[in-house]
Order: structure tokens, then C-alpha cells, then sequence
């Protein structure tokens, strides 16, 4: 495994853990409790604004056109109880299963008639009512309170014995739940007369919103129920209830219900966005209708409430029990304790997962976003698919509230953050160094757009000395014709500003063929194609290069003649071989260079063409992967000097989309010479060569092959004559 491969997966490691041991903590703790509650709030929102509690849940609501309404004929709210002991008794005997009055009743009227402790005739009548029913339900608070001046209620106070006997729940397994230290009663006629009570008391979260309770309120070790959970208990099976650590559970002769609770022993409402409501007003008048014996047109059916669960609450803003919840900040309270019942009755409870699963979700994001940034090497990729990951996460915890399955949002999402941003942080200041140096190493040899490609990589092999790696590569090595002269013949001055453009020039059309430069040495100039970046057509962009320096020297020639400056010819030698490509030095002092055999061939190419008179030549090695491309006449089968095995040559004349007819039939002759040269038929391509002469007087190859038909002519070679020239020089 490599340095860098070992460095980035140690820090992969530690990332995860430090992040996951992070993530747990904050969430035991709760850090993002409220921050989480939000996004629950979110998903509510969109997962459940068209639910419907279940359908023998209905309300009866006093709303603000109830209090417009009844305004003429009961004043203002309060409103005199024996209005809602008439609507006490037409939803009784509408058939109505039970009745659960989220209005509080804790003092009897006042009247400058009565004793202090007598009832009213309202009170009376709603008594009677709660008691003919049969199914009433009514409202307690439980509260912590504090002594002060002005509360003149003692804390701690006891409870009527006859109370507890009669409303109390038996409880198992509680010794941790908080107590609550004074309550508020319905007055003492009323709660005698009920069926049951519930607690309508609900705290808010630290956000003002409001989204779980108790649904066990303890009170000097006594437990009474929730409003909403008071119907539970009506059922003649029931034994006992047990309060464990995640639940409540209910214990009846013939079944088991289990209620899962969160940390505190509350409940965590799953709100409805929709609730079967009517107002208050539109009862009453039915109730009235009825009376008078009008049957005929009533606004509300009276079996509407037949073995129906009723809750009778306020949603008018005058009655001051509106509520901020996860659906909206003006929600009635009497629709969270329609909500607690609705789950309770559909078993339709949210599931929250505990630490397992999210860390799971964090150890999936975070892994996601380190082997992306790390290893893809799109950069769009590297930076988006992070983001896209946590989008489809986000998506997923939608899609799962809909089965009321609650997986973290908050930690995951700053966990996978936290991720994204220690990468790139870990590639700005360790691989951004390991980059820098890189650069130095790299940034004198291949062209800025190359170094940016090599960069992406990160290799670490460009930031050591090392044996190095067997590559095909296109070697290209260039001289200056007769250098030594013009150093003589001019000034110091101009030479070294003539050489400088001169290399400037060449070194451009390297790095524009994505060439590599090795090295200058003196005026000669070595390269290479096909690394550090790989490319395929390698063997083409070498000879083009080549093309393109050779037509350039031509203008820089015209225009130093103009300015009286030194006119340049240079060769050229390319072959296509195997090199030991690699950092060459210490680590102070590297040099990303090739060795090798092949290396010294393209040098002993490029030195033929002073002996063949040509600007360009290639090995065979070369021209079997441009051939196609590129028009090639062949030259020769040496035997270059340090060598014990021939190549064959060839002078590149031009792109074959640049050469005109003249030149194809040239290089034509030139074949069939050089086939009949070899097949030893001297005279027949001593013709071809003339024929060659006499279309390119100053042909220095005709030449040259004149003189060996004539000379092989007078004097037979020998029979293991093979065609081969060897050279005794470099």
C-alpha cells in the first residue's frame, strides 16, 4: 500500500471515529435535541397535513362563530354551565360512547345569592347532567408551583381521599417518574358525578412548541391519566399499568397494549392535520330544535356522535387554549389530546430509532463523503455526490415518516458535514504540500494544464528517489546543426538571446503536444510523450511536435535574417521504446527523467540525420502507429554505433493531409528503391534513384545510394550481406 493510501486511510479511520464518538455523544445528551424536533416538525407537516384521526374521534369546538353566536343569549365566554349541560345531554343521548370535556371547571360560580360552597342552579344542572350521562370526562390540572405572596394555594396539599379512590391508576415501575406538586380540581359535585377524569395539562418544548406529555401524571405517588388517555382505562378487563424505561404498558385479562414512550417518560404526539370538528353553535341549535320538536332541518344529525369518542374543546383565540405545534402555531388544544387517543386507538405511534441506527446512518454519510472527495476524480463528483448522498438521505427519513419511522436528521447532517469539510481541509494543508512539491518537481518538465492533470492524481511516486517504472514511451531528442560555428561567428550576447527564443519556441510546442521536456544539454533538447500523464496516441503527438518545430525554424529563420541574427537548422531523432521512467537524485534534488537503451537510441537516430541530410527522422518502432497519419519515406537499415541489432529508418516529410504529388510519388521511388536495393538488384534501384534526382536535385538519400549501387556493382557484396550499414560513428 502506498504512503499516501496508507496516510488517507488512517485518516479516514480517525475522521470516522472522532465523528461517530461526537455523534453519540451529542446525542446522548441531547445537544440537537430541540434542532431535531424541528425537523420531526418538518416531516409532520409533510407526511401527515391530510390525516385523519380515526373515525370515532369527533370534536365539538367553541369557535369564534359559537361565541358571535351565542353572544345575545349567553353573554361572553365564560358561558353559563347549564349551555353546556344542554349540549352535555344531546350528545349523551345522541349515543355518544364517551364524552371528554377539555374545559376546566375548578371553581363553582359566583352568585350574590348563594353561600360560599352552594351550588348554583348551573352548577347543579351540570352535575346532574355529567351524572345522568354517564360518560363524562372532566378536566384536572397538575402543575409545579411555587409559593409567593400572591399564590395563596399551599404546594404538596393533599388530595380528597374520595378522589384518588375513586380516579387514581394503579401503577407498577415508576420509582424515576417526577411528581407534580399542586393541582386544580373540578369542583367537588362535578368530579363525583364523572366518569372519569384527565389531566389537560402540556408543556412545551424549550421552543415554545408544543409536542409531547405525560400521559401518567404522578401526584404524592398517585397516578391519573391524560385527558386523552382517560378512555383508556374504561374497560372492565383492565389490571394494571407498568411504566418501563421506552413504554407504557397495559395490562387487561384478555390483551397487552403497549405505548412507547421517549426519555422522561413522555409521549411524543404523531399529530393529524385533519380532524372531524363541529361548532358548538350548530349542536346547541339541533339540541334546541329537538326540544321544540323539530326534526326537520337541524344543522347537526344527532347520530353523527352515535358510539363516537366527543371531545368537547375551544378553538375561538378569546378561550385562550390555542397551542404552537409541529402542524401549526394556532392549533386548538383539544386536537393533541384527539391525537393522543388516535394513536393510542390505531396503535398509530411514531418510532424513534435509537443510537445504532443513526450512527449508522452518520458511518454511511461520512464514508460516502471521504471515498468520493478522495477518490473520484470528477471534481463536480467529488463535490456534489457528498451533497446528493445527503439530499437522497433526507429524501429516505421522508419517505420512512411516512411508516411513522423517525431516524435522526441533525447529527447525520452535521456529522456528514463535518466530513466533507475536515477532507478538504486534510487535502488543502497534507496533499496540498505533497502537491506543492509536485509542482517543483513537475512544473519545469510538462506544461500547466499536464501539472494540473498529474496533481488530480497525487501519485506519490513524483515525491520520492526510486528505482522507477518500465514505461513505452516516444523519446525525442533535437540539435542544433553546427552550433559551435555560430557561437564563434557571433557575439556571446546574441547567441545566448538566439538560443533562448530558439528554445522558448521548441519548448512551447512540446508542452502544446502534452510532451514531456526532459532536459536541455547545451543546445540539444531530449523529451518524452506519454507520461506522467498517459496517452494513447503518444507516437503521433512526438512526430507532429516535430513537424510543427521544424516549420517553425523556417520563420524564426526568415526572421533573423531580417535582423542580421544566426539562422538555425536543426535534426531530429524519434523512437518508440521501453524506458525506465522515475525521479533521478536524492529527495533534496530529483529530476523526473527516462534511462535506458531505447533512450540512447533516439540520441544515435537523431545524430543520422546529419549523415542523411534530413531534418526528421523516426525508427520503425515509430512509424507502425503513425503511419496513417503521418507520410514517411524510408531511409535505411542501420547498425548504429553500440548497437548489435539493425533498425530501419525513415525521414518524416509531412502530415499526409499537407503533402502534395510530388511528394507521395517520391516517397513511392523511395520504396521501391530502397526493396530492390535490399533484394540486391543494384542497377534496377540505382535507376530508381536517378529517376528520385532528377524530380529532387539536392535529394542527399539518392546520393548516397548512388555511390553504394555503383560501388556494390563493381564489387559484389558478400553473400551474408544483409542490406545493413553499419555506423562506426555517433
Amino acid at each position: 500500500m502506498s504512503i499516501v493510501l496508507q496516510r488517507r486511510v488512517r485518516f479516514i479511520i480517525i475522521l470516522i471515529g472522532i465523528i461517530s464518538a461526537a455523534a453519540w455523544v451529542t446525542d446522548y445528551y441531547g445537544v440537537f435535541k430541540i434542532w431535531e424536533r424541528k425537523t420531526v416538525d418538518i416531516r409532520m407537516k409533510i407526511c401527515r397535513s391530510g390525516k385523519y384521526p380515526p373515525s370515532e374521534i369527533v370534536l365539538i369546538l367553541i369557535d369564534e362563530s359559537s361565541l358571535r353566536a351565542l353572544n345575545k343569549i349567553a353573554g361572553r365566554w365564560p358561558w353559563p354551565r347549564d349551555i353546556l349541560a344542554d349540549l352535555i345531554d344531546f350528545v349523551s343521548l345522541s349515543g355518544a360512547k364517551s364524552i371528554l370535556m377539555d374545559i376546566m371547571f375548578s371553581e363553582n360560580e359566583l352568585s350574590d345569592i348563594l353561600s360560599d360552597g352552594d351550588l348554583t342552579g348551573h352548577d347543579l344542572r351540570l352535575a346532574l347532567s355529567t351524572k345522568s350521562a354517564g360518560n363524562v370526562f372532566h378536566a384536572v390540572q397538575m402543575i409545579d408551583d411555587v409559593d409567593d405572596e400572591y399564590n395563596l394555594n399551599p404546594i404538596n396539599r393533599p388530595m380528597p381521599v374520595e378522589f384518588i379512590r375513586k380516579f387514581s391508576i394503579p401503577v407498577t415501575g415508576h420509582a424515576e417518574v417526577k411528581g407534580y406538586n399542586n393541582y386544580y380540581l373540578p369542583f367537588a359535585e362535578l368530579y363525583k358525578a364523572s366518569k372519569g377524569i384527565g389531566v389537560v395539562s402540556f408543556s412545551p418544548d424549550r421552543d415554545g412548541v408544543y409536542r409531547s406529555e405525560k400521559l401518567l401524571f404522578k401526584y404524592h405517588n398517585h397516578f391519573f391519566p391524560i385527558m386523552s388517555f382517560a378512555p383508556i382505562f374504561d374497560h372492565i378487563g383492565f389490571k394494571q399499568v407498568l411504566i418501563k424505561d421506552d413504554s407504557l404498558v397495559i395490562n387487561y385479562q384478555d390483551r397487552s397494549l403497549r405505548v412507547p414512550l421517549a426519555r422522561g417518560y413522555e409521549y411524543f404526539v404523531n399529530m393529524y392535520g385533519k380532524y372531524v370538528t363541529y361548532s358548538i353553535s350548530g349542536v346547541l341549535l339541533s339540541a334546541y330544535k329537538i326540544k321544540k320538536g323539530e326534526m326537520n332541518g337541524l344543522p347537526v344529525d344527532p347520530s353523527e356522535f352515535q358510539d363516537k369518542v366527543v371531545f368537547i374543546g375551544a378553538s375561538a383565540a378569546g378561550v385562550e387554549d390555542l397551542k404552537n405545534t409541529s402542524m401549526t402555531s394556532t392549533t386548538p388544544g383539544v386536537f393533541l389530546h384527539a391525537s393522543i387517543l388516535g394513536n393510542i386507538i390505531s396503535g398509530d405511534f411514531l418510532s424513534f430509532k435509537g443510537a445504532a441506527v443513526n450512527l449508522l446512518s452518520v458511518f454511511f454519510l461520512i464514508l460516502i463523503t471521504v471515498c468520493s472527495i478522495f477518490y473520484m476524480r470528477n471534481i463536480v463528483l467529488r463535490t456534489m455526490l457528498p451533497i446528493i448522498s445527503l439530499c437522497g438521505y433526507l429524501v429516505v427519513t421522508v419517505i420512512l415518516f411516512y411508516s411513522n419511522i423517525v431516524v435522526n436528521i441533525i447529527i447525520p447532517s452535521v456529522s456528514a458535514a463535518a466530513a466533507y469539510f475536515s477532507v478538504f481541509a486534510y487535502i488543502g494543508f497534507s496533499e496540498g504540500k505533497e502537491k506543492r512539491k509536485i509542482k517543483n518537481i513537475l512544473g519545469q518538465y510538462v506544461s500547466p494544464a499536464m501539472l494540473s492533470t498529474v496533481l488530480e492524481k497525487s501519485h506519490e511516486e513524483y515525491l520520492k528517489a526510486e528505482v522507477g517504472s518500465r514505461e513505452i514511451l516516444t523519446i525525442f531528442f533535437s540539435d542544433i546543426r553546427g552550433f559551435t560555428a555560430i557561437a564563434e561567428k557571433f557575439e556571446v550576447e546574441r547567441v545566448v538571446e538566439v538560443l533562448n527564443t530558439y528554445l522558448s519556441l521548441m519548448v512551447n510546442i512540446i508542452f502544446f503536444n502534452q510532451g514531456t521536456l526532459d532536459k536541455f544539454i547545451g543546445d540539444a533538447i531530449v523529451a518524452f510523450w506519454g507520461a506522467p500523464v498517459k496517452l494513447k496516441d503518444h507516437h503521433y503527438k512526438a512526430v507532429l511536435s516535430a513537424i510543427q518545430m521544424k516549420k517553425k525554424i523556417k520563420q524564426f529563420n526568415r526572421n533573423n535574417k531580417i535582423k542580421d541574427m544566426p539562422e538555425l537548422d536543426i535534426g531530429i531523432g524519434i523512437h518508440t521504446g521501453e524506458v525506465i521512467l522515475g525521479n533521478i537524485g536524492s529527495e533534496k534534488k530529483l529530476d523526473y527523467t527516462i534511462i535506458g537503451d531505447s533512450v540512447n537510441l533516439a540520441s544515435r537516430i537523431e545524430g543520422l540525420t546529419k549523415i542523411y541530410g534530413c531534418s526528421i527522422i523516426i525508427s520503425h518502432d515509430t512509424l507502425v502507429h503513425v503511419k496513417d497519419k503521418i507520410c514517411c519515406r524510408v531511409l535505411d537499415k542501420v547498425m548504429v554505433k553500440g548497437k548489435s541489432k539493425p533498425i530501419m529508418i525513415y525521414e518524416v516529410i509531412d502530415e499526409q493531409s499537407n503533402v502534395d504529388e510530388e511528394m507521395l510519388e517520391i516517397s513511392e521511388l523511395t520504396a521501391s528503391a530502397f526493396e530492390t536495393y535490399l533484394e540486391g538488384d543494384f542497377e534496377k534501384s540505382l535507376m530508381f534513384y536517378k529517376r528520385i534526382l532528377e524530380m529532387k536535385s539536392d535529394d542527399s538519400l539518392s546520393r548516397i545510394f548512388l555511390e553504394r549501387c555503383k560501388k556494390y556493382i563493381q564489387n559484389k557484396p558478400p553473400d551474408s550481406w544483409d542490406g545493413c550499414c553499419v555506423m562506426e560513428t555517433k
